[in-house]
């Protein structure tokens, strides 16, 4: 081994300590940002796989806008505002906490997704469930159990769209295998530097918007990749260009079940103020409908019977005598 000579050691010195020697050195050179938690080279999906997604996801909106307005007896928009592939460590960092995720299997699929929901929204969808305007805390806070389970049917019913919506690719049984508020408190479906295709949607329920958020493995997808890429999709299928058959037996299923409020006027009078405070149970008020003649009944305040009164098993009851015409 050769020993460097007193001048070649001061030579080196020199050189470093030289203040253009870093700076002549750089000069020329393109600097290239790289980001080590994600490389484009590990792209997974191909753009016509994420095309397939995307219009899956569009038919999905569109289910999912006729089954929870029903359900929420509201005006309810989902809207998907972007699709891409990420990291799931990236897809975990960007939650906000608190926030409601579910992560459900996707049989035949080997694997799970996640579905994440704004906090406020979550709050929102639960006021209504219970009979409320859909407000929500200023202050928002972990799901008591009671919230969690009234959470898990509307994430239930919820995914039932997203069945659909799939079927016309392939046959998915879906569960909710879990359902939090923290995202530390879910389990790791995947290691964090594994791909997943992120799917956001904009999500208004009445007056109130948030975000819901779809999180696809690659790992998950990965069998179905050829169908993704080669699906060809028909014209009735394509989001917002008509329905399937089997979208309107959907629909006429929803109306079926949406309620109606249906109010029958016994009659009209009119009295003074001093006999109005004056009235004792006992009393007799004269209307100025016959009893042997029809009611009328209105549903949603729109006339639509003539009715009779009557009993039913000690309840008040109604008799359709006629129904009236539409002058329409």
């Amino acid at each position: 081994m050769s020993m460097l000579s007193q001048e070649e050691i001061d030579a080196l010195v020199n050189q470093l300590s030289s203040p253009d020697a870093d700076q002549s050195s750089l000069e020329g050179r393109k600097v290239k940002s790289f980001d080590f938690r994600f490389n484009k080279r590990l792209e997974k999906f191909q753009s016509n796989q994420l095309q397939t997604l995307r219009t899956l996801h569009d038919n999905f909106t569109r289910l999912l806008n006729n089954s929870l307005s029903v359900y929420l007896r509201t005006r309810v928009e989902a809207t998907i505002v972007s699709i891409e592939q990420i990291s799931y460590g990236d897809f975990i960092a960007s939650i906000g906490i608190p926030s409601i995720l579910s992560i459900f299997s996707m049989d035949p699929l080997a694997g799970s997704g996640i579905v994440q929901v704004d906090l406020n929204l979550a709050f929102s969808i639960l006021d209504r469930l219970l009979g409320g305007p859909g407000w929500y805390p200023t202050k928002l806070r972990d799901l008591s159990d009671i919230e969690r389970t009234l959470m898990q049917r509307f994430m239930a019913r919820m995914l039932n769209s997203y069945r659909e919506a799939w079927n016309y690719l392939l046959t998915l049984s879906l569960k909710i295998e879990a359902l939090d508020s923290n995202p530390q408190f879910i389990p790791r479906i995947i290691p964090l530097d594994q791909i997943v295709a992120f799917v956001s949607c904009e999500l208004k329920i009445g007056d109130i918007a948030g975000v819901m958020n779809f999180a696809l493995p690659y790992s998950v997808l990965q069998s179905i990749g050829t169908q993704l890429a080669d699906y060809q999709w028909s014209p009735s299928v394509v989001a917002g260009r008509g329905m399937t058959e089997e979208d309107i037996l959907q629909l006429a299923r929803n109306v079926e079940r949406a309620g109606v409020n249906m109010e029958v006027e016994l009659g009209r009078t009119i009295v003074s103020l001093r006999d109005l405070v004056t009235l004792q149970v006992g009393d007799v008020v004269l209307f100025d409908k016959p009893v042997n003649e029809p009611l009328l009944m209105t549903v949603n305040d729109r006339e639509k019977y003539r009715v009779y009164p009557g009993v039913n098993k000690d309840r008040v009851a109604v008799q359709i005598a006629s129904v009236v015409e539409d002058e329409e």
